[in-house]
């Protein structure tokens, strides 16, 4: 038979050194960091195909919203239309009771005086062509026109004798105070 045979170490025990530990500490983080890692990314991944969904949903939203506008172009169109309407006919009816008095005022200013051959009163402006068969009645309606409130910078373009016909013509510009 054959006996066994016990060894016996009489030298301390010492155990795993510093190195072994590190290493092997080293290399179990190591391994967890990678699997952290590795999930992470592929998390990211996952998570990007569910951002591309939503990028291609909102994207035909778009598209639907968009022909959903489109169709109503006209409609709008025509409000935008009758809103510029609105505004230039309220815009017209403020001044509008202006113009008609100053339009009164300035026929009864040439009055027996000059004849109207042009009279045109627009937005802040005025324009007279007229002729008269002296120069006293027209310096007395220009001097009419300069003692106006409502009109300002009365400016005298043109004035030309006529001999043949024995009338002045004079052409006057102003503006008007709305």
């Amino acid at each position: 038979m054959a006996e066994k045979t016990h060894s016996i170490n009489l030298l301390p025990n010492q155990g795993i050194g510093f190195v072994d530990q590190f290493l092997g500490w080293a290399l179990t983080i190591g391994r967890l960091l990678i699997i952290l890692t590795e999930t992470l990314a592929l998390a990211v991944f996952f998570y990007r195909f569910s951002l591309d969904m939503k990028i291609s949903d909102l994207h035909d939203q778009i598209k639907i919203q968009r022909a959903i506008v489109g169709q109503f172009k006209s409609t709008e169109d025509s409000a935008r239309n009758l809103q510029t309407r609105l505004a230039l006919a309220g815009k017209a009816d403020t001044t509008g009771g202006t113009v008609p008095i100053l339009l009164a005022e300035i026929i009864d200013l040439g009055k027996g005086k000059i004849t109207f051959k042009i009279l045109q009163i627009s937005t802040g402006d005025i324009k007279i062509d007229a002729q008269a068969p002296s120069s006293k009645s027209l310096n007395a309606f220009v001097n009419g026109l300069r003692k106006n409130p409502r009109i300002t910078d009365v400016n005298i373009d043109s004035v030309e004798n006529k001999t043949t016909t024995s009338v002045i013509k004079l052409s006057i510009s102003a503006h008007v105070k709305i």
